[in-house]
């Protein structure tokens, strides 16, 4: 019987610029299977997947799919073909020879090409074959290690250089919106003119579905990181990345999220706007779902059921013609006026709830917004704002300074003849000190954010100022009125309730409001 046999190939993304590389070992391996007699039942492939890392057998990976196949017995009597042991794993003898004894206990012969090597299922592997794999892995893991220091060396020099205010420092593919020049990065006009509209938009509730809707829409050019195809147009992570992607302040952060330089490119966004597009990140954690052309929810992510906490869900019914016969066989038609419901999700859907009332959905608006008109507009701006955050800024630089205190103590005892239980103690406090400095920089950055956002005396004249185009016949000036008062809204309401009786309860962030089954308000208390 023929053996049956699969190929593996993979590249590193160190080797993508070869661009032969993958299609070299499918040829070799397939002049391989053929000289073997075998038959070629498969090739897999893992591309830009490095075997130093083990990416290539994460979850995802066609390797780890292939081992998973073989623990459950799918590939016994197979034999899988590689071009040289580190195509399968860099991670240093150990891993390689675990995972080839794991394929041979699971039926799987393992051959290398290159050198012409079986690592048989079916036989006990002698001494000299086991040192010929452990060589091998060994090496391969050692020159993986060589390149990873070189590669680490020389990303430690061009940091080095941009730390030191070099703005010259070539860093490969620079952000989208700017250009590189002899003399350092300059802006590419109509590029930052489309990145500061999309924070605006942004920042005013439009949602990143749609920004990313109306840039294709108005066929503006991608941007030659939006994906490996420009015409691809527009796509919603680079959006979101756009929004979250430090350089646009002109800072240099490195891929562990370090900032060596706050200046390094020049600034695209100001850092006010940043920070407001960030505070409104945190409004959309409570989103409703996609934006539409219609925004018709104005409460979306606000309402939830009384009974199970679970979401109300949004139901609109559009105006229709129906028929029907008397029994007294006449025809009749009547029409369905269109209308638009709460209703939890749970219950709709007959799941542990036995909440089944069905809510108007304009009433419950309606009493929202005239109730913020009435009490919130009168509320004064709060002096302590952002006293959580200050407080928390001050026991951390407490802590700080307290941990300094203790460490300048350690290292005049050191001075004088310390112990080895002295230099632990030393490196802990080192270790404590760090870790609060980047607790420090973490709570600056939340106070920052949290100041940027409206108070809930701006969201309320806002909202008021607006409350005459949420219904809008023009369809663009309605939308637009409907984002900008939910994400106001987001702001200060913190959840509706809708009870089984008809009523409903409003809790935000200043008061709590029950209102009866006409939407009246009948009862309330300021928090």
């Amino acid at each position: 019987m023929t053996k049956k046999a699969i190929i593996y190939a993979r590249f590193s993304s160190a080797e993508q610029s070869k661009g032969h590389s993958l299609e070299r070992q499918k040829t070799d391996g397939q002049a391989y299977v053929a000289e073997k007699g075998w038959s070629l039942v498969n090739t897999i492939a893992d591309e830009g997947r490095s075997a130093f890392s083990g990416k290539n057998r994460s979850e995802g990976s066609s390797l780890f799919q292939f081992e998973a196949e073989a623990r459950e017995g799918l590939h016994s009597g197979t034999v899988l073909c590689v071009e040289n042991i580190d195509r399968l794993s860099r991670q240093g003898a150990k891993a390689a020879a675990q995972l080839i004894w794991a394929l041979n206990e699971n039926g799987v012969d393992v051959a290398t090409w290159q050198d012409a090597t079986i690592y048989r299922s079916n036989s006990n592997s002698d001494m000299m074959e086991l040192f010929g794999l452990i060589v091998k892995a060994q090496l391969a893991h050692e020159e993986s290690v060589k390149k990873s220091e070189r590669v680490q060396a020389a990303v430690n020099k061009r940091y080095s250089r941009i730390a030191a205010g070099d703005r010259t420092v070539s860093i490969g593919r620079c952000p989208a919106w700017l250009e590189q020049s002899k003399y350092g990065y300059v802006l590419i006009p109509h590029r930052v003119a489309v990145l500061n509209e999309i924070y605006d938009l942004y920042i005013s509730g439009v949602g990143i579905y749609r920004i990313v809707t109306m840039l294709n829409d108005r066929k503006e050019p991608g941007w030659q990181d939006c994906g490996e195809d420009r015409s691809g147009g527009w796509y919603l992570p680079y959006v979101h990345r756009l929004l979250t992607y430090r350089a646009v302040l002109g800072e240099f952060v490195t891929l562990k999220g370090e900032v060596i330089s706050s200046d390094f490119y020049p600034q695209a966004v100001t850092t006010d706007k940043y920070l407001q597009a960030q505070a409104m990140r945190s409004t959309k954690q409570r989103s409703g779902g996609r934006d539409t052309n219609k925004m018709s929810n104005l409460l979306a992510g606000m309402v939830i059921c009384a009974e199970c906490q679970g979401i109300a869900g949004y139901q609109y019914r559009v105006p229709s013609t129906r028929s029907y016969i008397t029994k007294a066989g006449e025809p009749r038609v009547y029409e369905v006026q269109a209308s638009e419901h709460l209703r939890c999700d749970r219950h709709r859907r007959k799941h542990a709830c036995t909440n089944g009332k069905i809510m108007d959905y304009r009433l419950i608006e309606t009493a929202v917004l005239d109730q913020l008109a009435q009490l919130v507009i009168s509320e004064q701006p709060d002096p302590d704002y952002n006293n959580q955050f200050d407080i928390q800024i001050a026991e951390t630089v407490r802590k700080i300074e307290h941990a300094n205190q203790q460490l300048s103590n350690l290292v005049d005892a050191l001075a004088d003849g310390g112990s080895k239980t002295l230099m632990q103690r030393i490196g802990k406090l080192e270790a404590d000190v760090q870790q609060l400095e980047a607790e420090l920089k973490k709570q600056h950055e939340a106070r920052a954010v949290e100041s940027s956002k409206p108070s809930q005396v701006e969201d309320a004249e806002m909202i008021a100022s607006l409350r005459d185009s949420l219904n809008s016949t023009d369809a663009d000036v309605r939308y637009y009125a409907r984002t900008r008062t939910n994400a106001a809204l987001k702001r200060i309401v913190e959840e509706i309730m809708i009870c089984p009786d008809g009523t409903f309860i409003v809790e935000a962030s200043i008061a709590v409001w029950e209102f009866d089954a006409t939407g009246k308000c009948i009862g309330g208390q300021a928090l």
